[in-house]
């Protein structure tokens, strides 16, 4: 099977096709937001990472905005800084130009504001102009690779949603593709069950050392976890137990190989399902899932109030602009909330209605997969502001 993708220099395909102009750090955020507000057809990076932090954050840091530029999703990047962030501007260019695509590296330092600011009109404006021009072509589907994400998790989570993507995670893997999920504190309590599809001793021992880990690190502020989850809502939702929430999450992975862990906005090296040690932060799991290059995200939501919160994290920006994110509901509250309509793209409800099998609404989402890739727009892609859009929208007009 094939969908339409862009064709980028390093051999990978976007299934979008933006300039983005990324901050170095929370200084120039304000820089990085009015080059983009003047120039149409790109989209602002912007971190909340201030300078006081040291060591391994600095380099996550890093990792995580040259990962973000080296999305195969960006077709070039627009790089400002003040000059004197703890990020190396120049490092970070670097990486991103790896990726062999076009990348402006500004710092205010040694110039001054307005100056970077009209060069960085100009550069983005002239990246623009080229990256218009691109057009679709087939990939196979090996160049996918999809993330993955519930919320809101119910009683239902486990048995509807979660397990249809579980079979769509194995269905793109059986065609060459990849899929990474997260979330560590969601395995404690399942993670010898994950451990048992390690391809070897050595993932699986990473595997039980980064949920140790984490679990240590929660212990060691004078908290349990176990005292935090499942959460108010999840308990209300019909989740008794951690465990029990952890075995829900663990179905939206499916059964194939986990062919290794990863750091926090670590790219994987090869194919197949990976795991990445990270946060249950919404925000910070896709953005760190989307520096390690997937191309689209699937939120699964349980249901309850949060599938009628405009507030909900499928909706942009919880997730990220470059990224496009298919949300999926297992147990909407009220299904004909016009909320739900407009922010859900897969209602898998019709499941417990004995309407539709699993595998059946698990090739819904596949196929919807392939849709977005070849430039569908999701339900939260349609609430992005215009002038975050897709280059390829101002080819017919605006769609919003």
């Amino acid at each position: 099977m094939e969908f339409l993708g862009y064709e980028r220099p390093d051999g990978s395909a976007g299934v979008r096709n933006y300039v983005a102009v990324i901050s170095g750090g929370r200084c120039a955020n304000e820089l990085a937001a009015k080059i983009t507000n003047e120039v149409k057809g790109t989209v602002a990076l912007l971190p909340d990472y201030v300078c006081v932090r040291l060591g391994e954050d600095n380099k996550r840091a890093l990792r995580t905005l040259i990962g973000l530029g080296c999305n195969p999703n960006v077709a070039s990047c627009v790089v400002v800084g003040i000059g004197c962030e703890h990020v190396d501007m120049v490092a970070l260019g670097d990486g991103i130009a790896k990726s062999k695509k076009p990348v402006e590296v500004l710092t205010v330092l040694g110039s001054n504001y307005e100056s970077v600011l009209d060069k960085g009109i100009t550069a983005a404006r002239n990246m623009v102009s080229q990256t218009c021009q691109m057009q679709r072509k087939p990939f196979d589907l090996s160049h996918l690779t999809l993330g993955v994400k519930c919320g809101a998790s119910n009683a239902t989570s486990g048995i509807v949603g979660n397990p249809a993507t579980g079979q769509v995670f194995d269905r793109l893997i059986a065609e060459g593709g990849s899929a990474i999920f997260s979330e560590t504190t969601e395995l404690i309590g399942a993670t010898h069950l994950l451990a048992k599809r390690a391809v070897s001793k050595e993932v699986a021992r990473r595997l039980h050392e980064a949920v140790d880990r984490m679990e240590a690190r929660i212990k060691a502020t004078g908290e349990d976890v176990r005292g935090t989850q499942p959460t108010p809502a999840n308990i209300k939702g019909g989740l008794t137990t951690l465990e029990e929430k952890s075995l829900g999450a663990l179905a939206k992975t499916g059964t194939s190989p986990l062919q290794g862990v990863l750091e926090n906005a670590e790219r994987p090296q090869g194919k197949g399902l990976f795991f990445m040690d990270g946060s249950a932060e919404t925000s910070e799991l896709i953005t760190a899932e989307a520096a390690a290059g997937i191309h689209i995200h699937i939120m699964n939501v349980g249901g309850g109030i949060s599938s009628s919160f405009r507030g909900c994290p499928v909706a942009w920006p919880g997730g990220l602009p470059i990224l496009p994110v298919i949300s999926v509901v297992s147990n909407p509250s009220k299904p004909a909330d016009r909320m739900e309509k407009e922010f859900f793209d897969i209602h898998a409800d019709s499941i417990i209605q004995g309407k539709e099998s699993i595998a059946e609404v698990a090739n819904r989402i596949f196929q919807e997969v392939i849709a977005v890739a070849s430039g569908k727009l999701t339900k939260s892609e349609m609430h992005i502001p215009s002038y975050c859009m897709p280059l390829e929208m101002y080819h017919t007009g605006p769609i919003l």
